[in-house]
C-alpha cells in the first residue's frame, strides 16, 4: 500500500520540485541582469562621454556589465548584449540609458510557458557633470 502510495505522489513532487527549481533560476537570472544594467548605467553616468571616442567608453560600459555578471553560473559573454544610448537634454545634460539583453533556457519544457526567452532591462541614469 505504500509503495502505491509513493508512486502516486511521486510525479506530483517531482514536479514541484523541478517547477521550483526553474522559476529560483529565472528570479536569479532576472535579478543578475538588472544588477548588470545598473552597474553599466552607473559606470556611465559616473564617466563622461567622449564623442571623440566612444568606443572607449562604450567598452568601459560593457566591461561594467560583463564584470557584473561574471560571477553567475554557467554566464557566456559572447551572449551577452549590450546597448547604450546618450541623449543631452535642453540643459546640457546627458542621460545615459543602458539596456542588457542574456538568453535564458527553462530546464524543462513546461506547457504553455516559452522555454527559452531574453531577459532583458533597461536602465538610464543622469550624467555626472
Amino acid at each position: 500500500m505504500a509503495a502505491l502510495e509513493f508512486a502516486i505522489v511521486l510525479p506530483i513532487l517531482l514536479t514541484i520540485l523541478l517547477g521550483a527549481t526553474d522559476f529560483g533560476r529565472f528570479s536569479h537570472s532576472r535579478i543578475a541582469i538588472v544588477n548588470a544594467a545598473r552597474c553599466g548605467a552607473a559606470y556611465a553616468s559616473m564617466n563622461p562621454y567622449d564623442s571623440t571616442n566612444p568606443a572607449a567608453w562604450n567598452a568601459g560600459v560593457q566591461k561594467a556589465v560583463t564584470d557584473e555578471l561574471s560571477e553567475s553560473v554557467a554566464f557566456n559573454p559572447s551572449k551577452l548584449t549590450v546597448t547604450t544610448a546618450v541623449v543631452s537634454d535642453s540643459g546640457g545634460l546627458k542621460r545615459i540609458g543602458v539596456k542588457v539583453s542574456y538568453p535564458f533556457r527553462m530546464l524543462i519544457d513546461w506547457p504553455l510557458l516559452p522555454s527559452a526567452m531574453d531577459l532583458q532591462d533597461t536602465v538610464v541614469m543622469r550624467g555626472i557633470r
